[in-house]
């Protein structure tokens, strides 16, 4: 039995171009995976019902996914082994939860404002045109991004001195601070690395006989827990020409930006056969 790739992806500015959201770019690499039924598994600081849009865009419905950064893995029902993990049923998803509640996270979030006298807009206080002016997200769209069940994104616009006492506040409720591609994120000990560290161990104890490389692509820095989690990580170029900083050794930086950028390295590393 040959090697299978299992590939963790980001959406925002990698799978997916940072100001339209179109993949377009990628669609051949896509079919390549396909073609190959190497997973190609969603890892992203979207909600479920916003990662649900384009996994049937992209046609990647038989795969699990993880959302809110890790906040949630949802696994079609009798697609893997889940022996030995806590899971729910839900709209036809086995789902392993590891985030903190949002309405937990909300209410220690607006707290913590109230007492640090804190200049911050959340997602969920946002009005639909907002949302879109800000980020470029259709309405439909933007509506499904306040949809959330493990985080809550906000625009900061206080100092970085406010910033660090706000990041040290929120230890105190157990819950962590990260940074997408236009927001900040709350959210609980949940990253994505520990949602892909339990998808190898479940893909891995599904079809036991098979060796398994894992790939994890991305370009913020809520991705470095993937990227430091996988066999071989990718940090796909931002538009302005800079690279995400990570540390390790077999590292690919891709030479083009978003989805154009994570076909490259793709082929690249799956044709090429990169270890």
């Amino acid at each position: 039995m040959g090697v299978a790739y299992l590939i963790f992806s980001d959406l925002d500015g990698t799978l997916l171009d940072a100001d339209t959201y179109e993949f377009t770019p990628a669609r051949e690499a896509i079919k390549f995976l396909k073609e190959h039924q190497f997973p190609l598994i969603l890892c992203s600081s979207k909600t479920k019902a916003e990662i649900e849009v384009y996994r049937a865009k992209m046609n990647l419905n038989p795969y699990p996914f993880i959302s809110e950064n890790g906040g949630a893995i949802f696994i079609p029902k009798e697609s893997l082994n889940l022996t030995g993990f806590n899971y729910q049923i839900s709209s036809g998803y086995y789902v392993i939860e590891l985030g903190m509640p949002y309405g937990y996270i909300k209410k220690c979030l607006d707290k913590i404002r109230q007492n640090l006298q804190l200049k911050l807009k959340c997602l969920s206080e946002m009005s639909l045109e907002e949302i879109t002016a800000f980020t470029n997200l259709p309405p439909a769209e933007a509506h499904l991004a306040q949809k959330r069940d493990y985080s809550e994104p906000f625009i900061f616009e206080d100092s970085p001195q406010k910033l660090s006492l706000l990041q040290n506040a929120l230890q105190t409720y157990h819950l962590n601070l990260t940074k997408g591609g236009r927001f900040y994120t709350v959210m609980g000990s949940n990253d994505k690395g520990r949602a892909v560290d339990i998808l190898k161990t479940i893909y891995q104890q599904t079809y036991p006989q098979q060796k398994f490389i894992s790939i994890g692509l991305g370009d913020s820095p809520n991705d470095l827990p993937l990227l430091e989690r996988v066999d071989i990580p990718v940090v796909v170029r931002k538009k302005d020409g800079s690279h995400l900083s990570l540390k390790r050794e077999n590292a690919y930086f891709t030479q083009f930006p978003g989805p154009k950028g994570w076909a490259e390295a793709i082929f690249k590393i799956i044709k090429g056969g990169k270890k």
